[in-house]
């Protein structure tokens, strides 16, 4: 049976294509307004969800950012309450991009005089950021003042949909001027944004099919599924909690770590693959960086793969505060899939 049609009503058009005089109207009081509790009441039926998503995605790009921006709010709930989130994710993927790429000459760290001396280019950077600011008029300040608010705004449906489909997160990460742009604005001083924090935690977030891990000095490893980890110190923590419940098959011995507080130690010094070469550990500062994405770690035989170093002296850290969730829907665990066999162990470290 085909999906009942669906149509936005000339008033809702009108209203929302209606210049704003004054203030900009709260989401409260936008989301009262009768036409638009009127379009949400219909969209929340689950027949008639998919058509409102594929309607709003046809008409945000024609909107000013505000308006797009508190539509997009609104369709982000309607994804949390069980609405496809793929449907109107490609409409905000490129609002994002197209009012970040607006905003971004209006964004720079403030440089203090006493750093100027060691960085000179980011002092004229933000000297020249501080002179464009200045040079805006009333209509242009207030336009630029609308889309910070509209990014912000935005951030929350983004954060919905990149985090509950898998390939919202890929076309996400695949679109590099959008990621250039998150890196750069969301810790800014002369735009400072809130929400753009969580968006840059978002494209921190890694999912790997076929994690390997590997035990040389016993001759074992395993691969595990890793699904929404933060980062490489994240999924060491998991990773340790998953190993010590296959201790006898890995032949190690591993007590607890963590102290379930978010602190935890390393019972292993955690390297790349780039470590080994031939079965010898060649480069043992080869590690595998704590603060950076798992994706980010060296592949061998197209996997992604993590060498887990019983060695007395080798270096290991300490790390607390990495195993928050940004988002309920994250959700971040580890899948057992199975143990190496050994001639994978071998083929992994040559």
């Amino acid at each position: 049976m085909s999906e009942p049609s669906f149509s936005l009503s000339p008033d809702l058009l009108a209203l929302l294509h209606a210049p704003v005089s004054g203030e900009r109207p709260t989401p409260a009081e936008f989301f009262a307004q009768p036409e638009v509790s009127a379009l949400y009441t219909l969209a929340r039926d689950p027949a008639h969800s998919a058509a409102a998503l594929q309607a709003l995605a046809g008409l945000l790009p024609e909107l000013p950012p505000y308006p797009a921006s508190l539509l997009a709010l609104m369709s982000g709930s309607l994804v949390e309450s069980g609405a496809d989130p793929t449907l109107l994710f490609p409409c905000c993927l490129t609002l994002m991009q197209r009012w970040q790429e607006r905003l971004a000459p209006y964004c720079a760290r403030e440089v203090e005089e006493e750093e100027a001396q060691d960085d000179p280019q980011a002092a004229q950077a933000w000297a020249d950021t501080q002179a464009r600011v200045e040079a805006l008029d009333g209509a242009e300040a207030d336009a630029i003042d609308e889309l910070f608010e509209a990014v912000e705004l935005l951030v929350l449906p983004m954060m919905t949909m990149v985090l509950r489909d898998e390939g919202n997160h890929q076309r996400f990460l695949a679109n590099p001027a959008l990621q250039e742009h998150i890196a750069s604005l969301h810790d800014n001083d002369s735009l400072p944004f809130e929400q753009l924090y969580f968006l840059w935690l978002a494209a921190c977030v890694s999912y790997e099919n076929e994690l390997v891990v590997v035990l040389p000095a016993t001759g074992t490893g395993l691969v595990v599924r890793a699904h929404g980890v933060n980062n490489n110190f994240h999924t060491f923590t998991l990773l340790q909690q998953l190993m010590a419940e296959h201790q006898q098959p890995l032949g190690i011995t591993l007590t607890a770590t963590h102290d379930g507080n978010g602190a935890d130690r390393a019972a292993f010094a955690w390297l790349q693959a780039t470590a080994y070469a031939q079965g010898k550990l060649v480069n043992e500062m080869a590690w595998s960086w704590g603060e950076a994405p798992l994706r980010h770690n060296a592949r061998r035989l197209g996997r992604c793969v993590l060498i887990a170093l019983d060695k007395k002296d080798a270096c290991r850290r300490n790390w607390s505060g990495f195993d928050s969730a940004c988002h309920e829907a994250q959700n971040p665990h580890l899948v057992f899939q199975r143990y190496l066999t050994p001639e994978e162990v071998a083929a992994f470290l040559d």
